[in-house]
C-alpha cells in the first residue's frame, strides 16, 4: 500500500473510531468526523477490495438498497425538492454502513471502536450519578437534573444508548477470561442498568433492557436462560416500579394516557402516549391511501397536515414510528426493505464470532423495538449509532 494511501486508511479508521465516542456526546463533533471519514476513505484507495467487501455483505447491500429507494422517492410525491433533499439527508447515515464495514476489518479496530463507545457511555454514567446525587448541577453541558439525570443527550436517547452499553458490558463479563475484568464489567453493567431503570426517565430504555436481558441469558444459559431472563425482568421491573418514583410515575402516566385516548379524537397536548396513538392512526390512513409508492421522500409533512386539516388534531413532522414513516413515504416496498435489513442483519449475525453475535443480535433487537416508538433512522444520534455499530459488528463476518 502506498504511503499516502496507508496513512489515509489509518486516519480514516481512527476518525471512524472517534465517532463511537462522539455519538453519545456531541452532534457538532459527529458532523465534523462524518465529513472527514469519506474524504479519508476515498484517499485510501483500494476500491476493488472495498467493492468486494461490500458486495459480499448482505447487510451493506440492504442498507444501500434502502437509501437508494429513499433517493428514488425524492423524484415523486408532494414534497418540494429542498424538503425531499432535507429528509434524504437525515437518512444519509445508511450510506456510511458500507464505509464502516470496509474500515473495521481488523479485530483491533473493532475493539477500539467498541471501547470508544463504552468509554463515552461510562463518562455519561458517572456524570448521571453525579447529577442524581447533587454533586454536580445542570449547566450548559449537563442537560439533566436530579430527578432525571440525563447528561449530553435527551433522556430517550441516553436510556437507549445506556441499555445497549449495559449489554456490551454484560457480554464482556460473560466472555472475558481475566477474573478482574469480568467482575468490573459485571459491576458496570449493573450500574448502567440501574441508571436506566431507577434514574433516567426514558421509557424506550425500559423496553430495550427488558428485551436484551432475557436474550443475553438465553444465549448464555440456553433453555434455562428463558426462565432466568424472564424472572430477572419481572423482579427488576417490580423493584423499579416499587422502588423508583420516576419509573413508577412514567409507567402510571403511560397507562393513564393510553386509557384516555380515543380514536378520531384529538389527544391532550400533555399526553405523550395519546399523541403517538393519534400519529399512528393518521399515518396508517396515509399508507392505506398510498400503499405502493407512498407520498415520496419528505412528503410526510404535507400528507399528514392534509389528513388532520379541519380537525382539532395538530400536524406533526414525525409519527414517532420508523416503520410507519418509511411506509408512508415509500409505500409497502419501503417497509419491506426496512424489515429485510433487520432480517438480514439477524441472519448474518449468526456467522460472527460468539461475542459479536451477542452484540449484533442485541443491536437488531434494540433498533427494531426502538423504531416502534421513535423514528430512529431519521434521528441523528440513533441513526448514526446504528450505522456505526453495524459497521463495527458486521465487518467481522469473514473472520468468523
Amino acid at each position: 500500500m502506498p504511503p499516502v494511501s496507508k496513512s489515509a486508511d489509518t486516519a480514516a479508521k481512527w476518525t471512524a473510531i472517534a465517532i463511537g465516542f462522539s455519538v453519545p456526546i456531541s452532534v457538532a463533533l459527529d458532523n465534523a468526523l462524518m465529513l472527514l471519514v469519506p474524504v479519508l476513505w476515498l484517499m485510501s484507495g483500494h476500491f476493488r477490495e472495498k467493492y468486494a467487501i461490500v458486495r459480499n455483505s448482505k447487510t451493506a447491500l440492504a442498507a444501500l438498497a434502502l437509501i437508494g429507494l429513499l433517493a428514488v422517492g425524492m423524484l415523486y410525491g408532494n414534497a418540494s425538492f429542498p424538503d425531499a433533499l432535507n429528509t434524504f439527508g437525515k437518512y444519509i447515515d445508511l450510506l456510511f454502513v458500507p464505509v464502516f464495514i470496509t474500515l473495521f476489518r481488523d479485530q483491533k479496530a473493532r475493539n477500539h471502536a467498541l471501547s470508544a463507545f463504552v468509554f463515552s457511555m461510562l463518562l455519561t454514567l458517572i456524570l448521571s450519578y453525579l447529577l442524581k446525587f447533587g454533586i454536580v448541577r445542570q449547566n450548559s453541558i449537563l442537560r439533566g437534573f436530579s430527578d432525571n439525570p440525563y447528561v449530553f443527550k435527551l433522556h430517550i436517547t441516553q436510556n437507549f444508548f445506556m441499555s445497549y452499553a449495559a449489554l456490551i458490558l454484560a457480554t464482556w463479563a460473560f466472555n472475558e477470561k481475566d477474573p478482574k475484568t469480568r467482575i468490573l464489567s459485571g459491576i458496570l453493567a449493573i450500574l448502567a442498568s440501574f441508571d436506566v431503570l431507577f434514574m433516567v426517565q426514558g421509557r424506550i430504555g425500559y423496553v430495550v433492557l427488558a428485551l436484551l436481558l432475557p436474550y443475553l441469558f438465553v444465549r448464555r444459559f440456553g433453555a434455562k436462560g428463558v426462565a432466568i431472563g424472564m424472572l430477572a425482568v419481572i423482579l427488576l421491573g417490580a423493584a423499579a416500579y416499587l422502588g423508583s418514583k420516576e419509573f413508577h410515575q412514567r409507567i402510571d402516566i403511560a397507562v393513564s394516557e393510553f386509557s384516555r385516548w380515543h380514536p378520531g379524537q384529538a389527544s391532550q397536548q400533555s399526553s405523550s402516549i395519546g399523541e403517538r396513538m393519534e400519529y399512528y392512526t393518521n399515518t396508517l390512513k396515509i399508507i392505506r391511501k398510498h400503499p405502493f409508492f407512498g407520498v415520496g421522500t419528505g412528503g410526510f409533512d404535507k400528507a399528514y397536515a392534509s389528513r388532520v386539516a379541519n380537525t382539532s388534531m395538530l400536524p406533526t413532522h414525525n409519527p414517532h414510528n420508523e416503520y410507519l414513516l418509511i411506509a408512508s413515504q415509500l409505500g409497502l416496498p419501503g417497509l419491506m426493505l426496512l424489515l429485510s435489513l433487520f432480517y438480514i442483519q439477524w441472519r448474518e449475525a449468526g456467522t460472527l464470532p460468539v461475542r459479536d453475535q451477542y452484540l449484533a443480535h442485541g443491536l437488531v433487537l434494540a433498533m427494531m423495538s426502538g423504531c416502534l416508538f421513535n423514528s430512529f433512522l431519521l434521528d441523528h444520534a440513533e441513526g448514526l449509532f446504528f450505522a456505526f455499530m453495524t459497521g463495527v459488528l458486521f465487518s467481522g463476518k469473514e473472520q468468523a
